[in-house]
Formats: structure tokens, sequence, C-alpha cells
């Protein structure tokens, strides 16, 4: 995307009363988030979302002088703009529930290059999960794995580290942006992290880390990876968040059981026994299971994961698999009301799974 679109976008995501539905209903509507602030007021208003008040606050928005100062300071420091119409957002992160419609990126890595796993864990890891840690993202990291955490004490930095120690590649998912490092006591491995991985933050220059963020980021670290896998876990907290997400998202949760009794095991037992994760005792189990074929080749192409569907999409998807249909034929054929019907294309639309021609026809791509 070009950077005046990058720059649409971003002063789009920040003009009030414009949330991400909005957005991906603009852009469906005007062809471009660029286009959108060209587009006369009375245009706006028919898509949905936009009444008078928003589509006079999009023309009157501030938010494009505040976009050309954030994209400023990233090009000073080597950050990107990835939005989820670039080739380069994650691909498989496209279809969660919220996707961010866009992130900032720092450093080598290639988000579409090789399959990515999440390793997750406790702040408080013992002596047995610090070994398994470092056992699952050495392994990881020797097959051309992304390894994803978030950098945070205990199980996130153990696993990091081990990656860099072996050579591989890891991805540390930020809940503040980019332009300064929590904890600051990671700092330093972060900076190695750029050379062979990189940093990921959907939060602009300056927001700082409050507690609501780290949920949020955690859906990020879900959604990107084909699986997550939990070394040690308290009851609650982010790693649970982080599993739970993941199995919303239809991905793969692999937990290592403990002791019963020990707080560090109880989040991992828990997940096990509600049938959230698989109890696995290897990370080659967890390859074996995702159909993951490794080498230590650095080249080698990942195999492409099938995309997730819901019920409704599947819906759709079987009627297009017969031919281009209107979506008046959709609606019969498919039973689903036609508002949610036409909430549903948009959605297709945007996953790249169906696209639009002339006359409100619809394809599978």
């Amino acid at each position: 995307m070009s950077k005046s679109n990058d720059i649409a976008l971003l002063g789009l995501s920040l003009t009030k009363g414009v949330g991400p539905v909005t957005i991906k209903n603009l852009i469906s509507l005007c062809g471009s988030a660029e286009a959108v602030f060209a587009t006369p007021v009375g245009k706006l208003k028919k898509a949905p979302g936009v009444g008078e008040k928003v589509a006079h606050l999009i023309k009157h928005s501030e938010g494009i002088k505040q976009a050309e100062q954030e994209l400023s300071w990233c090009e000073s420091q080597g950050v990107d703009l990835v939005s989820y119409l670039d080739p380069g957002y994650p691909h498989l992160l496209k279809y969660i529930h919220h996707a961010p419609l866009f992130l900032f990126r720092k450093g080598a890595i290639e988000l579409n290059a090789q399959p990515n796993i999440a390793i997750v864990g406790t702040r408080k890891a013992s002596s047995y999960g610090k070994a398994l840690t470092e056992q699952f993202a050495t392994f990881f990291a020797e097959r051309n794995i992304n390894v994803v955490s978030g950098l945070a004490y205990g199980i996130d930095i153990i696993a990091h580290k081990a990656v860099l120690k072996a050579g591989g590649k890891t991805t540390c998912v930020l809940g503040h942006g980019l332009d300064f490092i929590y904890p600051g006591t990671h700092s330093a491995k972060a900076q190695e992290m750029l050379e062979r991985g990189g940093w990921l933050s959907e939060y602009l220059t300056g927001t700082q880390p409050d507690a609501p963020h780290f949920p949020a980021r955690n859906r990020i670290v879900a959604g990107m990876c084909r699986a997550v896998v939990v070394i040690e876990a308290a009851e609650s907290g982010g790693a649970l968040i982080t599993a739970r997400q993941a199995f919303d998202s239809n991905r793969e949760v692999f937990a290592i059981p403990g002791r019963i009794g020990d707080p560090v095991s109880a989040g991992c037992n828990k997940l096990i026994s509600e049938q959230v994760a698989r109890l696995v005792s290897s990370p080659e189990e967890v390859l074996e299971e995702l159909d993951i074929q490794w080498n230590n080749t650095e080249n080698q192409a990942p195999k492409e994961p099938p995309i997730p569907l819901n019920k409704e999409e599947a819906l759709v998807l079987n009627v297009l698999q017969q031919g281009e249909a209107l979506v008046d034929q959709l609606h019969l054929k498919t039973g689903l009301q036609s508002s949610r019907l036409n909430s549903l294309l948009l959605a297709m639309e945007f996953k790249d799974l169906i696209e639009q021609m002339p006359g409100k026809k619809f394809r599978m791509k």
C-alpha cells in the first residue's frame, strides 16, 4: 500500500467516532482509505454506521496531520506500518474477531515467510518450566519456526533468549508503542531480536503499557500463530487469556501438564481438563499435530495453513463453488437474513475469500 494510503488509513483510525468496522465499510464504499477523504459527505453517509455527524467529522478530521507526524517518526526509526490490506500482514491474523487494521513492525522478520508458533506462560517460572521452555524454543528455532511471545518476565523472555541463542527467529508483540521497551530490563534482548526477528504493536508512539493493553495484545499473539504452547501457567492470567483466544479463533492450543497442587501448573492442567488444550510432552509432538514438515534449511517455505471458516462463511462458499451468484441468489440459497448476509460478504471480501463484481454479483477468489 502507498504511503499516502497508509497516512489516510491511520488518519481515519484517529478520527473521532470512526472505528475499525466503519473504516472497512468506508473503504469498501470508496475504494481506498485515501479516497474516503476525497468523497463528498452525501456519499459517505451511505456507508453503514456513518451518519451526518460522522461524515462531517471525517471531512474535518485532524487525523491526517497526526498520521503524518506518526509515520514521519516511523520512517526515522525504521518502523513499518503494515495494514490489513498489505501482503506482509500476518495472513492468519486477518481471520480473527477484531483483527487490528494495522500493525507497527520493526526488525527483520517477514511474518508470512515461516510458520509462527507462540510460547507463553507464567511470569514466575520454575526451574522445570525454564528447562522446558528452552527445550521447546530451541527445537522450534532450529527448524526455521518464528517463536512469538510477549517479552514479559518468566516464560516469555526465556523463550526469546533461547531462540536468540540458537540463532533462530523470534518476534515479540508489545502492549505499548514502539518508541520504548517494557520492561526496560529486557531492552538489550529486544535489540538483539531486531537482527533475526522483530517487534510488533498496534499502538501509536507514546502509548503506555496500561493493563487493558495486554489482553488486547494477546489476541494478536494467538491470532498470528498456527498454535499456542503453554508451558506453565497459573489458574488465571495472561497465558490463559492467550490460550482461550487461540482456541476461540480455531488455533491449536498445547499445554504441558504439571503436578496437582502446583500453582504454576494449575492453568495448564485446567486447559487440558477442559479440552481447550492438548496435552504434549515434547516439541516434536507439536509439529506432528500441526503437520509441519521441517528441516534446517533457512529458506524452507511453510506449508500454507487452511483458512479457518465459520459456518456462515462455509454456507456462502458452498454456493459460490457452483459459480458466480447475485446477492439475492445467495440470500435464497443460504437462508441468511439480508442484513447479516451483506455484513458477512463484506467481511469475506476483506479476508480475500471472495470478490464482488458489477451488479452485486460475487465469486470465489
